[in-house]
């Protein structure tokens, strides 16, 4: 990885698209000019893996997160995960706007605009590090209205999603499978119907969890995970529901689900801790969360025994 050394200036690790490496650099000298020890990414990490030892050691080693924001950062599982990262390591993000609209939970951010007048905000980058709180960037409370059609439709699909694991665990795949299967289309006209609301968001992601399951089941039994576009739409639903709400313990659950499937073990095992203890801070004993920590170590220590394949 090619992060640069650090002295005994504060570090600022920067967070971009690999599309917009040029602008990062600019993002780079500006910070180095302000007196910091900005981190920056130029290896080939970025078509690796989400969260490696040292990427996560560079987040939590930063005075602040720069982020450099754009329509492909907002596409991009490697700022998304840096990003919720640094929020859950407390570490305030300074976003520096390219394009697009910045996540929900940073809409009460000050952001610096890098569309106009680049020199001038770039100039005053340093300043706002400088003015960064010493903890993760307040955001504003999600107080949606849930109609009572939406209501209900919660819940008719989460007791669907039980009733499959529940077959899951009886070990009878064929009835699970065809519950399943039953279940798409209703999924399908939800996700239609209230694209944005938070939990029919984290349904649909466990919902493509449960498939890709399924579908892998003899593989994932065996202890491998071979890729499909499945992982792909599941992480881009729990990442749009954490967003809006980073504390949201069934949306990080279900994205570190989605990430063991990927293979992202040291993602997977960050996001499901920061599940349970999210959990805990609501009152909540998340047992769920619990078993699928203890999974993710007993699988991340079979890994390094060389026992897990990805494809």
């Amino acid at each position: 990885m090619a992060g640069r050394q650090r002295g005994k200036r504060a570090g600022v690790f920067i967070s971009h698209a690999g599309v917009n490496l040029a602008v990062a650099e600019q993002v780079e000298a500006a910070l180095d000019a302000a007196g910091y020890d900005p981190w920056l990414d130029r290896s080939d990490i970025r078509v690796g893996a989400l969260l490696g030892k040292e990427l996560r050691q560079a987040i939590e080693a930063s005075r602040a997160v720069v982020l450099v924001w754009s329509k492909a950062a907002a596409r991009s599982p490697w700022v998304a995960t840096e990003v919720l990262t640094a929020f859950h390591l407390d570490r305030y993000v300074v976003p520096c706007v390219l394009g697009g609209e910045l996540p929900q939970f940073l809409s009460r951010s000050v952001y610096l605009d890098l569309r106009k007048r680049r020199a001038d905000a770039l100039t005053r980058l340093g300043t706002q590090v400088r003015r960064a709180r010493r903890s993760r960037n307040e955001f504003p409370g999600l107080t949606g209205y849930q109609p009572a059609a939406l209501r209900q439709t919660i819940r008719a699909l989460d007791d669907a999603q039980r009733e499959i694991l529940d077959q899951v665990e009886r070990e009878t795949l064929a009835e699970a499978k065809r519950l399943q299967a039953e279940l798409s289309p209703r999924m399908r006209a939800a996700e239609a119907r209230w694209r944005f609301d938070p939990t029919i968001l984290n349904l649909a992601g466990y919902h493509r969890k449960n498939a890709y399951m399924l579908k892998h089941w003899e593989a994932y039994s065996a202890g491998r995970f071979p890729s499909d576009p499945l992982l792909d739409e599941g992480r881009q639903r729990f990442f749009a529901t954490l967003f809006a709400n980073p504390i949201d313990y069934a949306a990080l659950n279900g994205l570190g689900n989605i990430l063991l499937f990927a293979g992202e073990l040291a993602a997977a095992e960050f996001f499901v801790a920061s599940a349970i203890r999210c959990a805990a801070q609501a009152g909540v004993n998340y047992r769920e969360a619990r078993h699928d920590l203890a999974m993710i170590r007993r699988r991340t220590r079979r890994a390094r025994r060389g026992r897990i394949r990805y494809k």
